[in-house]
Parts: structure tokens; C-alpha cells; sequence
């Protein structure tokens, strides 16, 4: 009987593992964007700055030779 207890105790552990993995693992990169977007200046503009960007951008492409 302790054969069958620990194969279900075993079952057990292994679906656990299996449905908590991926979690852990957007845990983490949920987090590493965090980080990244606090280190990269692009996240930070606000929608008026990356459109004047953009626009800026645009502009210069316009005047290029063709």
C-alpha cells in the first residue's frame, strides 16, 4: 500500500512542479522588464515627446536624396 501512496504523493509533486514552473518563469520576466524599462530612456517619454520624435524622425527622411 505505501508503494501506491508514494507513486500518488509522487503524481502529485510532479503536476505541482509542472503547473508552477511557468509561472515562476513570467515572474521573473515580468520583472526584468521592469528593470529594463526604468534603465532604457525610451520608456519614459510621455506620447506628446515620442510623437515629436517621431516627427522629427519623419522629417529627416523626407530630405534624403533619392
Amino acid at each position: 500500500m505505501t508503494d501506491k501512496s508514494n507513486v500518488n504523493q509522487l503524481v502529485t509533486e510532479v503536476v505541482e512542479a509542472a503547473v508552477t514552473a511557468p509561472t515562476i518563469g513570467l515572474k521573473v520576466l515580468l520583472a526584468e522588464m521592469q528593470a529594463l524599462s526604468h534603465v532604457i530612456p525610451g520608456g519614459q517619454e510621455t506620447p506628446e515627446q515620442r510623437a515629436q520624435h517621431e516627427a522629427a524622425v519623419e522629417a529627416d527622411f523626407d530630405n534624403m536624396p533619392v
